[in-house]
């Protein structure tokens, strides 16, 4: 997130775990839709040393998902596993941008 990047909120979640992977997910929230996360959005992903980065581009290569419950972020893959998510997840939502950070 950059100074840039008005806050909106910050959210709690779990971590799950799918085929031995973390997962990061992040269900259907006023605040994410006011991020601009909405219904297939589409976004890239920065994997950093200690979060990860979901940016809106419209020229994204991953999308939010859509859900009749509405828009949903699931993150589930190798790269997750490098990050110490056991004592939960933290969703840092701003304009734009979510950061992904365990907590400790």
């Amino acid at each position: 997130m950059t100074s840039n990047n008005q806050l909106i909120a910050i959210k709690r979640t779990s971590v799950t775990h799918h085929r031995g992977n973390n997962r990061a997910w992040l269900e259907p929230c006023k605040e994410m839709v006011q991020a601009g996360f909405i219904a297939k959005a589409r976004y890239d992903i920065d994997y950093n040393e200690d979060s990860v980065v979901l940016r809106l581009n419209p020229d994204g290569k991953r999308g939010v998902s859509n859900t009749a419950r509405g828009p949903i972020l699931d993150l589930c893959n190798r790269k997750m596993n490098k990050y110490n998510l056991e004592g939960g997840i933290q969703w840092i939502i701003a304009e734009s941008v979510i950061t992904i950070v365990g907590v400790e």
